[in-house]
């Protein structure tokens, strides 16, 4: 049996219309919206071609390589503007999780925003500090549970993102995205449950 890679794709930049992500040459995952990440999908674990063209157009807006180990998980993101587009790739490795924890990691999707600390509100612990744009915090270890988080700009109480009422279940793992634009106000966070 071939030995195969886990990749799931995201679509994270704010001005671009839905998009088509093409592998190999041919279209794997097809009319996908803005802040949408979809599915872990099976790939033999080697080189891959990846191009990204607004949904049933031809042009290639992003053009990238996927370098696949075998038994690995990926989140291959589409990061940027469209001037500046990037296929920003991430690791998926929260390693092993308790049933009454969660490994939470932080991604910063936000092109013009500054590098951001995530933390929980109202005088609770910082989890994770200095998340650049095009970066991930590590997975961090929290109790299952409901919490209020604040997202703020790098070394202040600046809040640039408020998250209420965040339910983490116990036995999973979650990148939480930060998508949209900060001078617009259009911040706003995307949930997904990783690969354990």
């Amino acid at each position: 049996m071939p030995e195969t890679a886990s990749v799931r794709v995201g679509h994270c930049s704010p001005d671009v219309s839905n998009v088509d992500i093409h592998v190999d040459g041919e279209i794997a995952f097809e009319d996908i919206p803005f802040t949408d990440i979809s599915e872990y999908a099976e790939l033999p674990a080697e080189n891959h071609d990846i191009a990204v063209t607004a949904h049933g157009d031809d042009e290639h807006v992003l053009d990238a390589t996927l370098d696949l180990e075998a038994d690995t998980a990926y989140s291959a993101i589409a990061t940027g503007t469209l001037a500046e587009i990037e296929c920003t790739v991430f690791t998926d490795a929260p390693g092993d999780v308790a049933d009454d924890q969660a490994h939470v990691r932080f991604i910063h999707t936000a092109p013009d925003a500054p590098a951001v600390d995530v933390r929980v509100a109202d005088g609770g612990p910082t989890l994770c500090e200095e998340i650049n744009f095009q970066a991930a915090s590590e997975y961090v270890p929290v109790d299952a549970g409901t919490y209020d988080l604040e997202v703020v700009v790098a070394g202040t109480d600046d809040v640039a993102l408020a998250l209420s009422s965040v339910e983490i279940e116990g036995g999973t793992a979650v990148s939480v995205l930060a998508v949209g634009e900060f001078d617009d106000d259009s911040l706003d966070a995307v949930f997904a449950e990783d690969a354990l």
